[in-house]
């Protein structure tokens, strides 16, 4: 993506231009890319990191609303996400990289630790997601083709936050037993 000053002449330029470029201001520099149609295949892979943003859009909007501190911690868990966010980035775009990791690794990790738990265990866990303020909800899933799929348990969305939490040493390895938050 080229930087540029003055875009077409002007102060600034947003938008598609001549069917090949498109201009726009993002995180206060102007920038120049080419313009791409997007394809929507619908495929497996293409509908699970579609699920995966989901997640961690669930995710966000917890840490965004809440005014919750987790255990033995003195700020709210977005506080600490932008003290440690690397500069240049936004803290929301960070959370996604800790919860997804390279090639969605920390995902799957956290999927799996979330299905070695006991059915007892993962009660636990969505009594724990519906108790926060505010609450974190399911998720909805879709399959390959866009059809609907089973939602993620909200305690399975609150086990992966952890999980990312974790990963950023904002919190302790999740487990059977859910964090509390006040």
């Amino acid at each position: 993506m080229a930087k540029v000053t003055g875009p077409l002449m002007s102060m600034g330029a947003s938008g598609k231009f001549g069917g090949a470029l498109v201009f726009a201001n993002r995180i206060g520099t102007n920038v120049v890319r080419a313009l791409v149609t997007p394809a929507n295949p619908m495929s497996d892979g293409q509908m699970t990191a579609r699920n995966i943003v989901r997640v961690c859009g669930a995710a966000q909007h917890f840490a965004n609303l809440s005014l919750e501190n987790g255990e033995a911690r003195t700020i709210t868990d977005k506080a600490g996400l932008k003290l440690q966010t690397p500069q240049g980035q936004t803290w929301n775009g960070y959370l996604v990289k800790l919860m997804t990791g390279v090639n969605a690794a920390t995902y799957t990790a956290a999927s799996a630790a979330y299905a070695a738990l006991t059915s007892g265990e993962k009660t636990a866990w969505d009594t724990a997601a519906a108790e926060l303020t505010p609450a974190v909800a399911e998720v909805a899933q879709k399959a390959a083709g866009g059809v609907p799929a089973a939602a993620l348990a909200a305690g399975e969305v609150w086990f992966h936050y952890q999980y990312g939490l974790y990963i950023g040493d904002l919190a302790s390895l999740p487990s059977s037993v859910p964090p509390t938050y006040a």
